[in-house]
């Protein structure tokens, strides 16, 4: 984490390991009840930064409610990493919700898991093991999955 050390106006680097950071994920991303790496790699789209939301700020029940009814966003349910799997992983959980690069409109909490200083296929890996992490900790909400 050498060169992408530096964050942007109304960004703060989440150092306290144990916070979570919640994720959505899209039901194409569960497989015969299986979440999938999908969920914890970016996309062209992303930019090489995932979208979720701190612990700290909002709950895993809130987070979905927002992003489910406020939103409109499809999910099959929230799962989490820590700050510290993310930073084993040598990426950064990046709180910016209030940064002019957040996007519109912005979930409460909204933190990105930052893959900008990785390859595409370092990225994939690493979405594995995020996933397996996630995995672990079981779905955070519903817990009906």
């Amino acid at each position: 984490m050498s060169d992408g050390d530096e964050v942007g106006p109304g960004e703060e680097v989440l150092v306290e390991r144990e916070e979570l950071v919640w994720r959505n994920a899209h039901p194409e991303w569960i497989v015969d009840g299986e979440l999938t790496s999908q969920a914890f790699r970016p996309t062209p789209k992303d930019n090489k930064k995932l979208s979720g939301a701190r612990q700290n700020k909002v709950s895993a029940d809130e987070h979905f409610k927002e992003y489910t009814e406020d939103l409109g966003l499809a999910s099959a349910g929230v799962w989490a990493v820590s700050v510290g799997e993310v930073q084993d992983e040598q990426l950064r959980s990046i709180y910016d919700e209030h940064s002019p690069s957040a996007p519109n409109p912005c979930p409460k909490g909204h933190t990105s898991l930052d893959f900008t200083t990785v390859s595409t296929s370092k990225a994939k890996r690493i979405g594995g093991r995020l996933r397996n992490r996630a995995e672990q900790r079981d779905v955070q909400h519903p817990r009906s999955i």
